[in-house]
């Protein structure tokens, strides 16, 4: 892995978002903001206000979880060498769209894209195989998923606190589902490529995923501190790993 100032000046240099990246992303989150504030547009009747109100905190709580999860990639990216650039499924959030009409909003999913990567030349110069790595695109999907369990831990944190909010409890909600459906082996999802990329990352990311699900909504309080150790264990282990390839 290239040192600290290199990083920095890269993330400097080449962190940024496409317009066309904006528009994907903008698009996913209100689609995402809809479905998960389905259900939440007034009890017994419907009320424009409520609605109104808890459409715009979930969809707020989208927006810190798409960016969470593809700035994630887009850092690992460029300490490896890459350029990351977001690639909307729209064919995938249609689906989730009208999944969620058929069941009534009971059926949530996020099924919003992946990344793909862009060679930087000056940048690999010198690095142990020089060329593209399909490992380190998998590593670059990993911290994608990483990226929505860490956000996923702060929207519990700040749960605990303020249990009937609904920013925290459906940006809980949207950061799980993001993380187990980019899991997934399906074209234009993370999970694809990890699969081809190392099976051995990929089914360490399957059971990060269920058991950082598991202890997020049913471990409580002592599950959720379980859960940031083993993260920061599982992210130092992730960053050593990936500073050898």
């Amino acid at each position: 892995m290239v040192s600290f100032k290199e990083l920095k000046a890269r993330w400097r240099q080449f962190f940024r978002f496409s317009k066309q990246e904006l528009y994907g992303i903008i698009g996913g989150i209100l689609i995402t903001g809809f479905i998960f504030s389905f259900r939440l547009w007034g009890g017994e009747t419907f009320d424009w206000a409520v609605g109104l109100k808890n459409f715009l905190l979930t969809t707020l709580a989208a927006a810190i979880s798409f960016f969470g999860h593809i700035s994630c990639q887009k850092l690992y990216a460029l300490s490896a060498g890459y350029i990351a650039e977001f690639k909307t499924w729209w064919a995938g959030l249609l689906i989730a769209l009208v999944l969620a009409f058929v069941s009534v909003g009971h059926l949530t999913l996020v099924l919003a894209g992946t990344v793909s990567l862009v060679f930087m030349v000056k940048q690999r110069l010198g690095q142990f195989r020089y060329g593209y790595s399909v490992e380190e695109r998998a590593i670059t999907g990993l911290w994608g998923i990483l990226g929505s369990l860490i956000f996923a831990a702060l929207f519990r944190i700040g749960n605990l606190f303020w249990p009937e909010a609904v920013f925290f409890e459906r940006g809980l909600m949207i950061s799980l589902i993001f993380a187990i459906c980019s899991v997934l082996p399906l074209p234009w999802l993370e999970g694809l490529n990890i699969f081809f990329g190392s099976r051995g990352i990929y089914w360490v990311s399957v059971v990060v995923v269920l058991g950082a699900t598991l202890l997020l909504l049913w471990g409580g309080v002592w599950g959720l501190v379980f859960g940031i150790v083993m993260g920061l264990v599982i992210g130092g282990i992730a960053i050593l790993y990936g500073s050898e390839i």
